[in-house]
């Protein structure tokens, strides 16, 4: 997974759905959000989606990447996610994408509101 290709799946995964998720997203994943959300893993983070709106467009600053091992790609940013019926959420944010042998998957994925 080249720099390009993982920033343009981070940004599909903020604004698009859970048929994106379920080509995405591992089924192991596990993902860290502000309460009263909290922990998710696998399933549970599809089915989340199920009818929730999705953000009209991020903004995704300070980009970090990251190459710990082979098949192994960290991304660290700022994003700021506009929705047309509420204030725009910012976070800090890490993603963790694995080549899992059937091609690259979302494992982790960890937010921490800026308030």
């Amino acid at each position: 997974m080249d720099d390009a290709h993982a920033w343009e799946t981070e940004q599909r995964l903020w604004l698009e759905g859970p048929d994106s998720y379920r080509k995405l997203v591992d089924k192991q994943c596990i993902m860290a959000f502000p309460a009263p959300v909290g922990l998710m893993q696998g399933a549970s983070i599809i089915d989340s989606l199920e009818g929730a709106p999705r953000w009209d467009r991020v903004v995704i600053t300070d980009r970090t990447i990251g190459r710990p091992a082979h098949g192994c790609v960290v991304l660290g940013y700022r994003a700021e996610g506009h929705r047309a019926d509420r204030k725009p959420y910012a976070a800090y944010c890490t993603s963790t994408y694995c080549d899992t042998g059937v091609g690259w998957k979302l494992v982790q994925h960890q937010q921490t509101a800026i308030e």
